[in-house]
């Protein structure tokens, strides 16, 4: 009765990604996907950058695999958002070549244990509702923007280069939402709070505090999880891994023990 694992590993918007809005939620959807076959677990912290995960996952990793270091088939690896954040305080900006060297010792470790990453990058962000919803929240105050789109596409860009280097999946959700959106890189390197128009308009449809996913976003990063599967681990896909004990109709009425059959 031991289920193998599928662990999301990342900071605040994978923690808030078991969270139902419209309908959604990433992680249910996941576990949806996987029932009977995976556990489906969230190890999201709000807050946190990738110098913290590679403290958190040796003992991540401690806790959760078994003596075969076997059971954890899958894990999405998701920071960047707050490492890409330009100096706004002490805790949580990383600089590029530090965030790409410590998404290569989170990628080596996953891959040292059996396990199956999926590198997932930054997004997008919109300056002007940060401003707005962060400082009429608990959230804290943000007085100046927090980062850039040209700064997250280049955070963006470094961890892609890193997932080709491990010949591992890649989630860009910067392109992503950019061509959902209709959008030309050029126009999302204008958007700033120092501006009183920008052509993007609001990226409203997608970050619902400037920062954080709307369920339309979490949906495309749901769907570029899943194609990551798809094309780099088909065996993990669900209608190739085996389900948890026997449909209810081959029962064996005179022998419940055949449910473990």
């Amino acid at each position: 009765m031991n289920y193998n694992k599928f662990i999301l590993f990342g900071d605040s918007i994978t923690q808030y990604s078991n969270e139902i809005n419209d309908n959604f939620a990433l992680q249910p959807a996941l576990q949806n996907r996987y029932i009977r076959k995976l556990d489906v677990i969230n190890r999201g912290y709000s807050g946190y950058s990738s110098e913290h995960a590679r403290l958190i996952l040796p003992k991540l990793l401690e806790s959760e695999l078994n003596s075969k270091k076997d059971n954890i088939k899958l894990m999405t690896i998701f920071f960047g958002t707050n490492d890409g954040f330009d100096d706004i305080n002490s805790i949580q900006p990383v600089e590029l070549e530090r965030h790409k060297e410590n998404i290569k010792f989170l990628l080596q470790l996953a891959l040292e244990n059996n396990i199956k990453p999926i590198l997932i990058g930054p997004s997008l962000h919109d300056p002007k509702i940060a401003k707005d919803e962060f400082s009429n929240s608990d959230k804290g105050s943000l007085g100046r923007d927090a980062t850039t789109n040209e700064r997250y596409h280049q955070y963006s860009e470094g961890a892609k280069e890193v997932a080709q280097e491990f010949n591992v999946p890649f989630v860009d959700l910067w392109n992503l939402f950019r061509i959902d959106g209709g959008w030309t890189k050029e126009q999302l390197f204008e958007v700033s709070g120092d501006k009183e128009h920008w052509q993007v308009g609001t990226l409203a449809d997608y970050l619902n505090d400037g920062i954080h996913f709307t369920s339309k976003a979490y949906r495309i990063m749901f769907d570029g999880v899943v194609k990551a599967i798809e094309d780099y681990y088909p065996e993990y896909l669900p209608e190739n891994l085996p389900t948890k004990l026997v449909g209810w109709r081959e029962i064996n009425p005179d022998n419940l023990e055949s449910i473990f059959k």
